[in-house]
């Protein structure tokens, strides 16, 4: 049963959610956290058979994402920064999908589900396989159709941040989807190994697991969500927040992820539908990674990134925004921009690597 007082009875949810969107340092993260009472991590031992075992009423505390002590080994899974990204990414075009899907099943319960993730975006939003966008002529239906194709990736946006006084990089990954109500969260956002997907054609992944080693690069992570209002059944409107660190437990080896959670039962903490709607929340889920560890890659990164995205995804399904800096730039995938080179949409030479401009990191 979800404690929908408990947030409320110690912050007011509009002012807290209003800070809590924003939040993208770890200073601004534990600002928010030194609001609430939380049980510290050692003094709640998470039991998989009776998690209400030694909690402290009135309090949030701190489970293992999935409900998985042993956790850690699953989630640092990552072996290049860009992947859990890429896999966020690939997640809101999944949550796009679905939303159109749900949609169309309101309308008609009998239709048939799409064969393919490239079929439903055929369906759904009449654009054909990215890399093809390119060859189309220039008639007025192409024209629309590279008008949706934009409009597109205007619903789906990843946004690389640096702080220069906590000296941090930030990813936030941001969909408007068709998001999850509160009582839902941990176990779809914040579920490991579990999924709603198998018998689904049309989307891509199957676990939902990939994303999740995100953590592993992050020092905090947050995530916010909220089902799109006209899809929401017999669930309660609203919106779920939460935040996910990294715990080393003192005296134990087995360090683990963990998120915050208001009941035993694994529900993350609920800001109302009214606060949700002050603060300019519709649907959709944002993930936001900060102190995020790209290796290596320093300064670097805020050049490579638009490359290393279209690399790893060659021919997205469907595309999306990326904001590095004060620059925002398209991502399509190489397949679309080795298209473009025989494109005849412009008279200008195609370029195939976009640089952005130096960010003044100071790394």
């Amino acid at each position: 049963m979800i404690e929908p007082t408990l947030l409320a009875s110690h912050v007011k949810p509009s002012e807290f959610i209003a800070k809590a969107v924003l939040a993208k340092t770890s200073p601004d993260v534990e600002s928010l956290l030194a609001q609430l009472p939380i049980t510290p991590e050692d003094e709640y031992t998470f039991d998989e058979e009776a998690p209400e075992r030694g909690w402290q009423p009135g309090k949030f505390h701190w489970l293992p994402v999935g409900r998985e002590r042993g956790n850690a080994g699953r989630i640092k899974q990552a072996n290049q920064p860009v992947n859990p990204i890429a896999e966020r990414a690939i997640n809101g075009m999944e949550a796009l999908i679905e939303l159109a899907r749900q949609r169309e099943l309101l309308k008609d319960p009998a239709a048939h589900a799409p064969t393919s993730p490239r079929d439903a975006v055929r369906r759904y939003f009449g654009v054909p396989s990215l890399d093809q966008l390119p060859k189309l002529d220039d008639n007025a239906t192409a024209k629309t159709t590279r008008a949706r194709a934009r409009d597109l990736a205007r619903q789906l946006r990843v946004r690389l941040i640096f702080d220069k006084v906590s000296r941090e990089f930030t990813v936030a990954i941001e969909d408007d989807g068709i998001g999850q109500s509160p009582s839902k969260i941990h176990s779809t956002l914040l579920s490991l190994g579990s999924t709603t997907k198998a018998d689904k054609w049309y989307l891509i992944g199957v676990f939902g697991q990939g994303g999740s080693s995100a953590y592993a690069v992050s020092k905090y992570s947050w995530v916010l969500s909220r089902r799109a209002p006209d899809l929401l059944g017999s669930d309660q409107d609203g919106a779920g927040w939460t935040v996910i660190k990294h715990v080393f437990p003192k005296g134990r080896r087995d360090d683990y992820f963990a998120y915050l959670a208001s009941t035993p039962s694994g529900h993350v903490p609920s800001i109302p539908s009214t606060a949700a709607d002050a603060a300019g929340i519709s649907h959709g889920t944002r993930f936001v990674h900060i102190g995020y560890d790209f290796g290596r890659g320093g300064s670097a990164i805020t050049r490579q990134l638009y490359a290393a995205m279209n690399h790893v995804l060659y021919n997205p399904v469907l595309p999306f925004d990326l904001f590095v800096g004060n620059t925002t730039a398209t991502v399509y995938g190489n397949g679309y921009r080795l298209s473009s080179l025989g494109g005849k949409s412009s008279s200008t030479p195609p370029v195939l690597d976009k640089l952005f401009p130096a960010q003044p990191v100071g790394i």
